[in-house]
C-alpha cells in the first residue's frame, strides 16, 4: 500500500503481518522546529554537525516524521523509541521493541520515503533523475557488463532515466541485505517480482514526478 503523505496516517497496530507500507514526505515543507523535540541527544548532535543548514534542517524533519510513524505503529511517544545500528550501519529498532516492525528511508533532493514493514527486511532507494556528467564513464563502475549493454542500446531520452532507476534497484536491494554499498554494486543484478540469490523481491517505485525507486523485501527466513 502507498499513501502519499504521512499526514494520513491514522491511529493504527502495527501493519498485518508480511505487508509492508509506504509513506512519502516534502521535507522541506516541514517546520524543524516542530520535530526537533522528537529527536535523541544523538540525533541532534549529528544533525548540528552537518554542514548545510538546509541539510540539518532535512535530517531532523525526516528522523521526526519517521520517529512519529513508528510511534503511531507502537502505540508510545515518538521521543521515546531506541534505534541500534548494523554492523555497516543499517538503522533498526532497538530489541526491547521486538523484532517484527522493521523500517527503511531514503531522501533525495527534498523528498523522503518511509518504509514500515512486519515480519521480513526491507530495503527502499529514491533517487531523483538529473544530469550525469560522463554517464558511460560513472555507468561503467556501478552497472554490469549485461546492463552496461541494455544502457547503450537506449535512445539518449532514456538512458538517464533508467540508470537512477538501476542505481535505486541495487540500493534498496544492498540496504535490504544489511550491507549499503560496501557491497559491490555490479554483481547486484536486478529481478524484478521475483525472488533473487537472497531471497530478495524487487519492485519499481515511482514516488513523484522526476525520481525513481525501488523497494526490496527479503524473506522472513533469510532474516538475521
Amino acid at each position: 500500500m502507498m499513501i502519499r503523505h504521512w499526514i494520513d496516517l491514522p491511529e493504527r497496530s502495527l501493519p498485518p503481518t508480511g505487508e509492508c507500507q509506504l509513506w512519502l514526505a516534502w521535507l522541506d515543507e516541514e517546520d524543524p522546529d516542530a520535530w526537533l523535540g522528537y529527536l535523541s541527544e544523538d540525533e541532534r548532535l549529528r544533525a548540528s554537525r552537518l554542514r548545510s543548514p538546509r541539510s540539518a534542517d532535512r535530517f531532523i524533519v525526516g528522523r521526526g516524521i519517521l520517529r512519529f510513524i513508528l510511534g503511531r505503529y507502537l502505540a508510545t511517544r515518538p521521543e521515546a523509541l531506541v534505534f541500534e545500528y548494523g554492523p555497516h550501519g543499517k538503522p533498526r529498532l532497538a530489541a526491547c521493541w521486538g523484532e517484527r516492525l522493521s523500517f527503511n528511508v531514503s531522501h533525495s533532493a527534498g523528498l523522503e520515503v518511509f518504509a514500515i514493514a512486519n515480519g521480513f527486511e526491507i530495503g527502499v532507494d529514491i533517487e531523483q533523475v538529473h544530469p550525469v556528467s560522463n554517464l558511460e564513464a560513472t555507468a561503467s563502475f556501478f552497472l554490469s557488463p549485461e546492463e552496461l549493454k541494455e544502457l547503450d542500446a537506449l535512445p539518449t531520452r532514456r538512458k538517464l532515466e533508467r540508470f537512477f532507476e538501476l542505481w535505486a534497484c541495487k540500493e534498496s536491494i544492498l540496504k535490504a541485505r544489511g550491507y549499503g554499498f560496501a557491497s559491490p554494486a555490479k554483481d547486484v543484478l536486478a529481478e524484478f517480482g521475483r525472488l533473487g540469490p537472497e531471497g530478495e523481491w524487487l519492485a519499481l517505485l515511482n514516488p513523484a514526478e522526476g525520481f525513481k525507486g525501488a523497494l526490496t523485501c527479503l524473506q522472513p527466513h533469510t532474516k538475521e
